[in-house]
């Protein structure tokens, strides 16, 4: 009985403590997810990987300077469902990403939704951020008024 109670116990401890580390790996704390906004550069590198990818754009500013973004997305099994491949976003192409920023004001942040050049609209999203195809039809015309920021397009209502 002794035995048996003590590893209960400690099956318990385990699962407690697993479930911790489950759950802060899923955080999406560190995007602000208040605000969704768009942004277009080219593709540095497209990190087709598990847990999360990664695309690394190229992003030229208002000054003419270029910076390296990165954005989070899911994992390759999800992707794959999605259409979305190890070969979707090669190097050099120019891509329209939205995005909930990071909050410590790091160039990145979670994807949502991704358009490669003037094709469809894909969904890498893992939670960061909202590629939903509500939130894609939503974009369409936020992007057609001219809107790169949610806060602004609501605000234009």
């Amino acid at each position: 009985m002794k035995t048996t109670f003590r590893v209960l116990a400690g099956v318990l401890v385990a699962s407690v403590l697993t479930a911790s580390v489950a759950m802060a790996h899923h955080s999406f704390s560190m995007f602000d997810r208040s605000v969704e906004k768009v942004i277009t550069g080219t593709v540095a590198r497209w990190a087709f990987n598990a847990p999360h990818s990664w695309l690394y754009l190229n992003v030229k500013g208002a000054d003419g300077a270029v910076t390296l973004w990165s954005f989070e997305g899911s994992a390759p099994p999800s992707l794959l469902t999605r259409g979305i491949t190890g070969a979707t976003f090669e190097p050099g192409a120019t891509v329209t990403v939205s995005y909930c920023p990071m909050r410590d004001g790091r160039p990145g942040g979670g994807l949502g939704w991704a358009r490669v050049g003037n094709g469809p609209f894909l969904n890498p999203s893992d939670g960061g951020c909202d590629g939903s195809v509500k939130a894609i039809e939503k974009w369409k015309a936020w992007l057609a008024a001219g809107h790169t920021s949610s806060a602004d397009a609501l605000k234009a209502k």
